[in-house]
């Protein structure tokens, strides 16, 4: 299973990309694979949110692979237990060789990112900061892999 996950991004806190990596440390090992793109988000005070966001939208399609499953992250979206979000991703393996999951920046990601994702997912109904959605969506990645691996780390 080989996912990406493209976020745009402005400098984190140290707290949030040593999080971050300590999940990616995790979560790549034997037949996984994860790995964060980073795109610097497109901050110009002189333009709309709309055109913010079609400029960041076109940085994330370049990095969009062919026949990529897309996961867009929205708190309009699908909620999941963290057992339903693993059968979910073994799912998608099965017929898809990439799973990409979309983090949009401060307004979001742009409409047409929506359209063409095949999933847009909730991760709470809280409004959480950015680097936090990095490393919720991490670990519920790493707990869906243990889940999958029947690893005693998830408990229900």
């Amino acid at each position: 299973m080989k996912i990406s996950i493209i976020n745009i991004a402005n400098k984190m806190p140290q707290w949030i990309t040593v999080a971050c990596d300590e999940y990616l440390k995790r979560i790549n090992y034997g037949k996984y694979s994860c790995r964060m793109i980073e795109i610097k988000s497109d901050k110009n005070p002189n333009r709309s949110a709309m055109d913010v966001m079609a400029s960041e939208s076109k940085k994330i399609k370049v990095h969009i692979p062919f026949n990529a499953f897309i996961v867009a992250l929205d708190e309009k979206g699908s909620v999941f237990t963290s057992k339903k979000f693993a059968h979910k991703l073994e799912q998608i393996s099965q017929d898809y060789p990439n799973i990409v999951i979309l983090i949009g920046g401060a307004d979001g990601l742009h409409p047409e990112l929506k359209q063409m994702a095949h999933l847009i997912l909730q991760l709470s109904t809280f409004t959480l900061p950015h680097g936090i959605v990095r490393v919720v969506i991490l670990e519920q990645i790493y707990r869906a892999l243990t889940i999958l691996d029947n690893h005693p780390y998830h408990r229900d």
